[in-house]
């Protein structure tokens, strides 16, 4: 049964989690001067501060009465290099299916659990956090990583050139942990082939995931649905762009009117990034770099992407795989007001971080710490869960498999 507690529409309150040891990532206490109408004295003090206000952004926009809780931290293994670098990765920590009769849900379809719980208005699973992220400490070492170009962590949206928008990346980031991400197979692994979706169980049925139900291959008689194609049809257009498209013609005639000549569409639908080559963590899970503006879920950051004037086009897709709206957000999301319904004249605070107990209720099935050419579909399910009759839990392995990865160039 859908046992949603009424009809009112509640915006998202998205809790940090802190996934750091004392005196890193968002703990680090190296003393730093205020920046950007960020007012905090320490670093993890500003990383904090920044964090929550991109959280914020994004759960502003959002409706959900169970909050959604974000594991995130620092990893110095993120690569960054002189020219280029692994500004963050994120993903939900767990998918489940099945979980209600409501006509909204698809059955034998994968939800986020940040998602499965707002649609049934209480949580799903036996997991205390929704959404593993992690960042990248080292352009803050002083070091040649991008040319020693630091983090912003200003909260006016003035990024100065050459230096990445710490708030901007969070909100890149907790978009895929909120849904905007496949679990298809990018390449061959050991659970799964390229193009297969994930299983249920050792063996189990394969369900495809709720964003990857609303992708189109053109180039196909017919213009199927990825759900139609067989699984080494779904391997041959992983790489068939600008034919793969988010299906829905309602964003796509919505998009026209924000893109500049219609960049980014194909036959009134919006790209999605398919390019020649699998490029992990980033193919299939973003829109096309050909879109003009650019827009936040691009895979590469190029300094043009604030969300202080809204989300853009990621308002559309959350709206399309299930998600309500709040504060009176709209497709596309092109408004002056970064938090939707807040005193434009409120500071952002360092907020109240929880830290972490647990890995978030998720348990490993032999993922490693990167996404091996996988986009999700290698994660299985193990029996270390709990589960009940009516739904059923796929359970992530760290941020592996499922987290998008977003460079900088």
């Amino acid at each position: 049964m859908f046992l949603a507690g009424g009809s009112a529409v509640q915006a998202a309150d998205m809790v940090l989690v802190v996934n750091d040891g004392a005196d890193s990532g968002f703990n680090d206490a190296t003393p730093v001067a205020p920046e950007g109408g960020n007012t905090g004295v320490t670093l993890g003090a500003q990383r904090r501060i920044a964090f929550q206000y991109a959280a914020d952004i994004l759960g502003s926009r959002i409706d959900s009465s169970v909050p959604i809780r974000i594991l995130a931290g620092f990893n110095p293994g993120l690569a960054c290099e002189r020219d280029s670098a692994t500004l963050g990765a994120a993903g939900p920590l767990s998918y489940v299916a099945n979980f209600s009769d409501d006509d909204r849900v698809e059955q034998n379809v994968f939800y986020p659990l940040a998602l499965a719980n707002a649609l049934l208005a209480s949580r799903v699973a036996d997991t205390d956090n929704d959404i593993r992220a992690t960042f990248n400490p080292n352009l803050d070492e002083g070091t040649d990583c991008l040319g020693g170009a630091s983090w912003y962590y200003g909260v006016d949206g003035a990024t100065p050139a050459g230096r990445p928008s710490f708030v901007s990346t969070v909100e890149h980031e907790l978009t895929h942990g909120v849904g905007f991400v496949s679990l298809v197979a990018l390449t061959d692994n050991a659970t799964s082939r390229a193009g297969q979706f994930p299983q249920t169980s050792n063996g189990g049925a394969r369900f495809p995931d709720i964003y990857s139900t609303f992708i189109q291959d053109l180039s196909f008689p017919g213009d199927p649905l990825w759900t139609e194609l067989t699984d080494e049809q779904r391997a041959e257009s992983l790489t068939n762009g600008p034919d793969v498209v988010w299906s829905d013609i309602n964003t796509g005639s919505r998009a026209a009117s924000i893109l500049t000549d219609s960049r980014g569409l194909k036959e009134g639908r919006v790209m999605l990034y398919a390019p020649s080559s699998i490029r992990p963590g980033s193919s299939i899970s973003h829109w096309d770099i050909s879109l003009d503006p650019d827009q936040i879920m691009e895979p590469f950051a190029t300094g043009n992407d604030n969300v202080d004037d809204g989300i853009g086009l990621s308002a559309c897709l959350l709206e399309d795989i299930g998600w309500t709206l709040a504060n009176g957000t709209r497709c596309p999301d092109e408004v002056d007001q970064a938090v939707a319904g807040r005193d434009e004249n409120e500071t952002p605070e360092d907020p109240a971080a929880q830290p972490a107990t647990d890995d978030g209720g998720a348990a490993t099935s032999g993922g490693s710490s990167d996404d091996g050419g996988s986009s999700g579909g290698g994660c299985t399910l193990t029996g270390e869960g709990r589960f009940e009759p009516l739904w059923v839990l796929l359970l992530a392995a760290a941020a592996a498999g499922v987290c998008r990865r977003r460079r900088v160039i």
